[in-house]
Parts: structure tokens; C-alpha cells; sequence
């Protein structure tokens, strides 16, 4: 397989860090190997907004349960006196 890439003195910063990221002097290497680091990421990322979203969703149904205990002891509180 091989690999053009055209125009490099645009992307020159951006390969170097891919070369620094990767511990690799060869282009194609670092741009290969950082495919890869950007496929783990993306997968971590769609695991990490998953227990995100269920942390919020747990969040929000403790916050319903304190409301609700709130209420029931003012509640309480204004029946007894």
C-alpha cells in the first residue's frame, strides 16, 4: 500500500506531533499509527459519553428522590403542627 501526501508543507506541524505521538521518524508510520490512536480514542469517547449520560441520569433521579423527601417532610412538619 502506499501513501501520497500531497501538499506537506501544510500539514507539517501536525506530522511532526503525529511523529513526536507516536515515537516514530517515518510519515507514513506516524500517520498510521495515529489512525489507530484516533480509532482507541473515538472508542473511548463513545464509552466515556455513555457513563456520562447514565451518571447524569442517575444524578437527576437522586435529585427527584431528595425533591420528593424535602416535600414529604415539610409536609409532615405542617400536619403535626
Amino acid at each position: 500500500m502506499a501513501i501520497t501526501i500531497r501538499d506537506i508543507d501544510q500539514h507539517y506541524y501536525m506530522i511532526e506531533a503525529l511523529k513526536s505521538l507516536t515515537d516514530t521518524n517515518v510519515t507514513t508510520k506516524a500517520l498510521i499509527k495515529g489512525g489507530y490512536l484516533a480509532v482507541e480514542i473515538g472508542e473511548k469517547l463513545e464509552q466515556e459519553t455513555l457513563l456520562r449520560k447514565k451518571a447524569e441520569q442517575e444524578l437527576a433521579e437522586l435529585k427527584e428522590k431528595i425533591t420528593f423527601f424535602i416535600q414529604s417532610k415539610e409536609a409532615l412538619r405542617k400536619a403535626i403542627n
